[in-house]
């Protein structure tokens, strides 16, 4: 899974009527001046009406739908979902991931109308950069391919905001970031002669997390697994720019490294919605007092997940397994991987919520 990451693992009128022809006086010709255009000069071209978008009818009807369509059944480890929607291939400030299987692209409601409105509010305060989504959940939920989540609807990879050499958004790609924030996009494997220098898009990354984390929703935010380091300056970020002291303060809280390090994207977890609550669904640990005391105010308790040691297993592929599928690496892949290994394990900060 590793090399695959490296590899590169959204009427007019109709005017007014001519007055009759003896009712107007026509004036004699006369030589256009420098000032005065001729009128027999071609008429500036009229322009055109944007070509209408697809997709924009799906994406109004998303916006505007219920949560009580969809409903979370289980944990994100063993669970299931009903009356799923999916997340439409493009929409402002954003895309699904050609790259990944459109089976996959399924989610709560909650989530997705979550996604899609974070990444709009990027698009239009910071425009240029683009956020890409990786693995939502299938239809049904269950199983998937690479997770031992995203079973229940209310999980979602997505990738961070990058940067060129040149300070220029760049199309997002799951490139390992080091704890300067940078990488490299290594299209051949074998031949450094294509890679491409990239880092962390920060403004456009914290502006997302930030418009998640503000969003008045049912189902906020769970959990945010990322590296260590990209957490650190993430934060250093927010706190350096201004950014409010309780957004700050609830990232810091869902944020946490787990044994995959999570240094090419973030694995974004939401709550259970107070109404899917009482049909089964479970929220995985922490549960926040502040979830608590929402809940609370809804006149709902939440319901501790309790993992299921017989739930079936989704297939996975090892390191080993895809460093053997890669091929040849060229030296700098082989250098990075060993460099990569010092921020791999889970780290242990002891802090409340991610020890």
């Amino acid at each position: 899974m590793l090399l695959v990451v490296l590899a590169g693992c959204g009427s007019r009128d109709p005017g007014a009527t001519a007055p009759e022809a003896d009712a107007v006086e026509v004036p004699e010709p006369m030589e256009p001046t420098a000032e005065e255009p001729s009128e027999t000069a071609a008429p500036a071209p009229v322009p055109l009406d944007p070509a209408p978008d697809p997709l924009q009818a799906e994406r109004e009807a998303l916006l505007a739908m219920d949560g009580s369509r969809s409903t979370s059944h289980g944990g994100p480890n063993d669970g299931s979902l009903e009356g799923a929607v999916a997340l439409p291939l493009r929409g402002p400030g954003f895309r699904f991931n050609p790259r990944r299987s459109t089976d996959a692209r399924f989610g709560t409601v909650e989530m997705v109308q979550a996604l899609m409105a974070a990444a709009a509010r990027v698009h239009e305060e910071l425009p240029g950069g683009e956020l890409t989504i990786n693995d939502l959940g299938y239809a049904s939920g269950g199983p998937i391919p690479h997770h031992g989540s995203h079973r229940a609807g209310r999980d979602v990879d997505t990738l961070f905001y990058l940067l060129g050499a040149d300070g220029e958004p760049l199309p997002s790609v799951g490139a390992p970031l080091d704890p300067a924030g940078e990488g490299t996009d290594y299209r051949d494997l074998a031949v450094p002669a294509d890679d491409v220098p990239l880092r962390i898009d920060l403004p456009r990354t914290w502006l997302f997390v930030q418009a998640l984390i503000e969003q008045e929703s049912a189902s906020p935010v769970q959990r945010i697994f990322v590296v260590e380091h990209l957490r650190t300056m993430l934060l250093d970020h927010a706190r350096q720019h201004g950014a409010p002291a309780l957004v700050i303060e609830r990232f810091a809280d869902l944020t946490c490294q787990p044994s995959y390090p999570h240094d090419d994207h973030f694995h974004i977890r939401f709550f259970c919605s107070a109404e899917d609550i009482p049909d089964g669904c479970e929220d995985s640990a922490p549960i926040y007092p502040w979830r608590r005391a929402d809940l609370r105010e809804e006149g709902v308790r939440p319901v501790p997940h309790r993992p299921r040691p017989d739930r079936p297993m989704a297939p996975t592929t090892t390191d080993e397994e895809a460093r053997a599928a890669a091929g040849e690496l060229h030296p700098s892949v082989t250098a990075f991987l060993e460099r990569r290994e010092a921020w791999s394990d889970a780290p242990h900060p002891g802090r409340r919520w991610c020890r």
